[in-house]
């Protein structure tokens, strides 16, 4: 094959989640044809069933979610925040309340505040491996289940089938250890936290970081500390990537926006991020040169289809709220700018976290006088 003919093998994260996806469609398949010959299926029935098969993945989020609960519960941890879908309970000065997140290309999430850090790290392996374990364990609870009641109960079989199904699914995609869209899953921390003192410093820092979040501080007022890794570790892999996208929040919540916006264009360039992460930088960075007067820095920057969908799915989070609305703003589109502005101020009034908040109403101030003072001199 000619230099520059060669084709770019596919990511074995690519391919390990197709072969999952295909194994449950073909077992979804095969139990739903064995079904067929032996429940006479009503369109009511047929359209219940259907409904409790859907829900089977609901509910192996929710045990992969409550493995990590119990997992942390056992080793130390404190409960922060437990998300399914877009609705989050999180615990803030002793009181459970409800939110709303959104994190794309994740069903779920458990927070967990960590152990103190000492020398030798601290547990984590069980709160990684406790929710893809969670998962197997169920599926093979239900797998035995369908089995046993396979002559006297098939629909009964069908159902405890597919979630089982299911179950192996989420198992396996979480467990094996990979990267998907960039983020690391729970065997990918496992394998790293193992070999890595830095990548388990990096997990440890990103909860207790969250920890503070949820409880109101704002990202200046934590430890600077936690935003530091042993042996001043880049960012290399998506975890340590993480700490250092935090140390550049870090900085816009100090004001610090012209160090900030180095922070940004060098992560960009020499980061190993995870998609998300990436994503929200791309869309500051076309904020940062907007606030410098390159009037079509965000809408050049939305014309990519991947960002598009970033910043439509986390429309609701603050910090995208606030760069939608000034690319709308200057661009001379009034009735978007106050469709923004008016999706800016209700992410503000709904999201989860005071400190961040606090953070961008900073940066907006910010921005607005920068405007003030660029049309003043205009």
């Amino acid at each position: 094959m000619k230099e520059g003919k060669k084709r770019n093998k596919p990511a074995a994260s690519g391919v390990i989640t197709l072969a999952c996806a295909l194994a449950l469609g073909a077992g979804a398949g095969w139990l739903g044809a064995w079904a067929a010959d032996r429940v006479d299926f009503s369109p009511l029935l047929l359209a219940g069933t259907l409904v409790l098969a859907a829900a089977g993945m609901m509910g192996q989020i929710i045990l992969h979610e409550a493995g990590h609960l119990l997992g942390g519960l056992a080793t130390g941890y404190a409960f922060v925040s437990f998300r399914v879908g877009s609705w989050m309970l999180l615990k803030r000065d002793g009181r459970l309340h409800l939110g709303r997140y959104t994190l794309p290309g994740t069903g779920g999430q458990c927070l967990m505040a960590p152990p103190p850090w000492k020398e030798d790290g601290f547990p984590a392996l069980l709160y990684n491996l406790s929710g893809p374990l969670a998962n197997l364990l169920a599926a093979a609870g239900c797998g035995a289940a369908a089995w046993l009641c396979r002559e006297k109960a098939p629909l009964a079989a069908l159902l405890l089938g597919v979630w089982a199904l299911v179950g192996a699914y989420l198992g396996l995609l979480n467990g094996i250890p990979m990267k998907i869209q960039g983020m690391p899953n729970d065997g990918y921390n496992a394998l790293r936290l193992r070999r890595d003192k830095a990548s388990l410093r990096a997990v440890w820092a990103q909860l207790a970081i969250n920890m503070a979040q949820t409880q109101g501080l704002r990202l200046g007022e934590v430890p600077e500390d936690w935003f530091s890794l042993p042996g001043d570790a880049g960012p290399t892999d998506p975890l340590k990537s993480a700490v250092w996208v935090c140390r550049y929040s870090r900085l816009l919540d100090q004001g610090r926006y012209q160090e900030a916006a180095a922070l940004c264009d060098t992560l960009l360039k020499t980061g190993d991020l995870a998609l998300a992460h990436r994503c929200a930088l791309q869309l500051d960075q076309a904020f940062f040169r907007l606030a410098d007067g390159e009037k079509d820095a965000v809408a050049k920057a939305l014309q990519d289809r991947t960002l598009k969908a970033f910043a439509r799915q986390m429309k609701n989070n603050p910090g995208v709220a606030l760069v939608r609305w000034a690319g709308a703003e200057a661009q001379g589109d009034a009735a978007q700018a106050r469709k923004e502005r008016k999706a800016l101020e209700t992410a503000l009034a709904s999201w989860p976290y005071p400190g961040e908040n606090e953070a961008v109403r900073q940066q907006l101030r910010w921005y607005e006088e920068k405007r003030r003072c660029a049309q003043n001199k205009a």
